[in-house]
């Protein structure tokens, strides 16, 4: 994927309400990347990727951080983005929290592939790898399987991007799951 032009990313920080200069792409970095060698003021592939996913945040939600998506591995393999949280999973999670009316805790955003190597039950393709899938826990929403086969069931009917859900105990596809690394977690993922 190549970068943003100079032109996307000026166009970029302005609607974030910044200017496009070195200072304020290393102050990003520092409030966003997880490791501190990764703050240099240089856009190149990792700002390029945190910086499209900080963008993509505050455009597509109005209750998230992008540091709830960034990956898990706390800088011990990446910068905290190996990628960029797309817009259609981001309205995604937004309907979702909508819906509900209530806070959405993200457990899962985006994966490297060293970390989602070492994780029970992910996959070597997961779209966590390209920003295309969260998991979450909504109090009252999730806690049981009988709320978590009601959420599949109204995502299915009201998210037009969703490509798959699931959690312990049942998927999209109305199969039954033994997936226990979930907790009273949903996974949802879009096309």
């Amino acid at each position: 994927m190549a970068l943003l032009t100079l032109k996307e990313r000026k166009a970029i920080f302005k609607e974030l309400g910044l200017e496009y200069n070195k200072a304020t792409i290393t102050a990003l970095q520092s409030k966003y990347m997880l490791r501190k060698a990764d703050v240099d003021g240089i856009y190149g592939p990792n700002t390029d990727n945190m910086v499209r996913t900080v963008y993509n945040t505050f455009k597509y939600t109005k209750n998230f951080d992008p540091k709830e998506f960034r990956c898990e591995c706390g800088g011990r393999y990446c910068c905290g983005f190996p990628s960029y949280m797309k817009p259609h999973e981001l309205m995604s999670i937004q309907a979702i929290r909508d819906h509900w009316n209530r806070p959405v805790k993200v457990t899962c955003g985006m994966r490297c592939s060293t970390y989602n190597r070492k994780l029970n039950g992910s996959v070597t393709n997961s779209k966590h790898l390209t920003g295309q899938a969260i998991d979450f826990y909504q109090k009252g929403v999730t806690d049981t399987l009988t709320n978590r086969k009601m959420a599949i069931k109204w995502m299915k009917r009201n998210l037009p991007y969703l490509n798959y859900a699931y959690g312990n105990g049942i998927n999209s596809n109305g199969y039954k799951v033994r997936a226990p690394y979930m907790g009273n977690a949903l996974h949802v993922d879009t096309k």
